[in-house]
């Protein structure tokens, strides 16, 4: 199966990205394409839609092959469901499917840049194919999901450190912390996370988040 690009994003390993898209803005990718005479044809008319499907491979779930019954990372147990029943990327072809808001493209010298809001994805992840979100046929509000499928809410995060970030890093990480990385069986006191070329620790109390440490990779 071709592989169109690898996207860049601000998350280099897998915990403590959104599990879903579109849940952070400012979660930025970045796919980059050669200027050729296919390229240059394919995306005409892609500024035209506010949202785009990316069709990418769980690239790093390869090696430990599918799994028939996995664990949602929000079930506070140990129950499983089917892989069919749920996101993970233990599945039989490894494939995922995201929406994300479309930003911008540019036509360099040498090179495409299609820039995306909202990724869920680790940066590197290979990206198979790209296809414009349809509003009347991609969107259902009346679907019914699973019961541990609601919208997370942001729980509030404490700054127990001070560090010169820019406010848009600064705003990245704190909504990552705020959806509550950590998985829902793990009742660890303390947990790190990279996002955006910072190592980030926190610790959980009270229904609050509290970043206590944070440094430059």
């Amino acid at each position: 199966m071709k592989i169109l690009c690898e996207i860049k994003t601000p998350f280099k390993e897998k915990f403590g990205i959104p599990r879903q898209s579109l849940l952070i803005p400012e979660a930025i990718g970045v796919m980059s394409f050669p200027k050729n005479d296919f390229y240059a044809e394919a995306f005409r008319g892609i500024e035209n839609f506010s949202h785009l499907w990316l069709i990418f491979s769980f690239h790093q779930a390869v090696d430990e092959g599918a799994k028939a019954l996995v664990r949602p990372p929000r079930f506070y147990g140990k129950e499983k469901w089917g892989v069919f029943a749920s996101r993970s990327p233990h599945r039989p072809n490894h494939l995922g499917l995201s929406v994300v808001k479309f930003k911008s493209i540019e036509f360099l010298d040498k090179e495409i840049v299609l820039t995306v809001e909202g990724v869920d994805l680790v940066s590197g992840t290979p990206i198979l194919d790209i296809k414009p979100y349809i509003t009347y046929t991609d969107a259902y509000p009346e679907a019914v999901s699973g019961t541990f499928q609601e919208k997370p809410e942001f729980k509030k995060v404490n700054w127990n450190v001070n560090s010169e970030i820019n406010q848009v890093t600064r705003l990245l990480i704190e909504k990552v912390i705020g959806l509550d990385p950590r998985p829902g069986f793990d009742q660890l006191q303390e947990f790190g996370v990279s996002v955006a070329g910072y190592n980030v620790r926190f610790t959980f109390r009270e229904n609050q988040l509290y970043i206590k440490e944070i440094s430059k990779e």
